[in-house]
């Protein structure tokens, strides 16, 4: 038995994979000590959530004004999983507010923090995808944290979904964002049932069910508009295509790894532009690049990709076919390659931004703070002023009543002034009366025989 798991750690050492390496994030970059002293400031020691929760909700349906500072102090204060549907409820509400562009980095990083620390990976997905409703938006650090966190647990569908957010951003400069988005994007693209990134399947209705349905005649609704708008695609924020995104997140991926000047980037870019089905572009990759390598494994999932074309006769899917064949093939492994870049980009930085992060931490309690005390200050002079506003009111009729014999003519005018004069209603032109002429004999009246 020993023997045998001896050799087993011999080949893997043998081909670059060692046991004593880490895959992925250490616990050191969570921070958590950094992230939990939050709690001990005097500010969040003293709120109570409850309460927090219940006055900016009756604050909401008053529609009175409600501060960033406000939704700040109850996104950082949230420990347990109590307030986690409360918490996106607030944000979509707040973001209908003036307010919404003054929310705080510190908001952004709670929210996900507290979805990932109770695994609500589907209310995560839901928030940062709905990003008008939302507004919520990953950072490098919660991106990796993120990313990291799901493909501990496997959770490859919900890690390539966050991939394809932060591509849509156009954003892989940080080096374990990118090596850790491209790990779960590869996994997932390799797994046999990768086709939607939604939870569910849509469900087919039973066959009684289906004869009901066209039974039933669907109630149509008709909207007046002024016009119609010309239908505008923009290949980018409008696709809601599984596949496409992928395919799109990979071109991303690719280039951010120095495209055709990098193994993975070539390898990725193939790929992905097989998966978004640009298949003109794609054919003049491998035209322009006959003379590099793509990896088997790779080169597997594109075939394995093709054969899923439903329109394979196209012009532009066969050429692209055909000219795979002419490709030269590399017996490395696609994945040994992504895990060397996921070590190195770890290795090289993990340590650098654990310390920028932990700094960042105690700024932000600061900021919190200082935002609550400019917050305090906009308040009391909003208060002050009402106040001086109201006694110059009372002053002045206080005045009036002392002075009002003196100034009898001049009330007199002002009263007269307020009169409202109300223009005389026309109700036609008058006609003239009629006239009796006083001579008037009226005929007799004879019986007829």
């Amino acid at each position: 038995m020993w023997k045998i798991f001896t050799h087993q750690n011999q080949r893997l050492v043998a081909s670059g994979l060692s046991l004593a390496r880490r895959t992925f994030l250490s616990e050191a970059y969570q921070c958590r000590e950094a992230w939990n002293a939050r709690l001990t400031t005097p500010l969040l020691e003293q709120i109570n959530l409850d309460t927090l929760y219940y006055d900016l909700e009756q604050r909401f349906q008053q529609k009175n004004p409600i501060s960033a500072i406000d939704i700040d102090i109850y996104a950082n204060k949230l420990t347990d999983d109590t307030h986690v549907e409360e918490i996106a409820d607030l944000l979509y509400k707040f973001r209908l507010t003036e307010q919404t562009s003054s929310t705080l980095d510190s908001t952004h990083h709670a929210l996900v923090r507290n979805y990932l620390d109770h695994r609500c990976y589907g209310q995560l997905i839901e928030v940062l995808n709905n990003r008008i409703g939302y507004g919520m938006f990953l950072d490098d650090y919660s991106a990796n944290l993120t990313l990291d966190q799901l493909l501990k647990a496997k959770e490859f569908r919900y890690a390539a979904r966050i991939a394809s957010l932060i591509a849509l951003q156009e954003d892989f400069s940080n080096p374990i964002t990118r090596a850790l988005a491209l790990y779960g994007c590869y996994r997932y693209a390799k797994a046999p049932d990768a086709e939607h990134f939604d939870d569910l399947a849509p469900v087919e209705p039973s066959p009684v069910e289906a004869e009901g349905q066209k039974k039933k005649k669907k109630e149509e609704i008709k909207v007046r508009v002024k016009f119609l708008r010309n239908e505008f695609f923009d290949d980018h924020f409008d696709l809601t295509d599984s596949q496409l995104l992928l395919g799109k997140t990979f071109v991303e991926l690719g280039r951010a790894y120095g495209g055709v000047n990098s193994a993975i980037g070539m390898n990725c870019e193939l790929l992905g532009l097989a998966l978004y089905k640009k298949y003109d572009q794609a054919l003049l990759h491998v035209q322009q690049n006959t003379a590099k390598e793509v990896n088997e494994e790779a080169l597997q999932m594109v075939l394995a990709v093709l054969e899923k074309e439903p329109n394979k006769q196209d012009e532009k899917y066969v050429a692209f076919s055909e000219a795979l064949s002419t490709v030269k093939v590399s017996k490395d492994s696609f994945e040994k390659l992504i895990l060397e870049q996921v070590h190195k980009s770890v290795a090289e930085n993990e340590k650098k931004q654990t310390e920028a992060q932990t700094k960042l931490y105690a700024d932000w309690c600061t900021q919190r703070q200082q935002c609550l005390d400019e917050e305090i200050n906009r308040l009391e002079r909003t208060r002050r002023l009402k106040e001086m506003e109201q006694l110059t009111v009372e002053m002045e009729k206080e005045e009036e009543k002392l002075w009002f014999f003196e100034n009898e003519d001049k009330i007199d005018l002002q009263i007269d002034g307020k009169r409202v004069f109300h223009p005389k209603r026309w109700f036609g032109k008058k006609k003239n009366p009629r006239t009796v002429d006083v001579d008037y004999v009226p005929p007799e009246v004879r019986q007829r025989n």
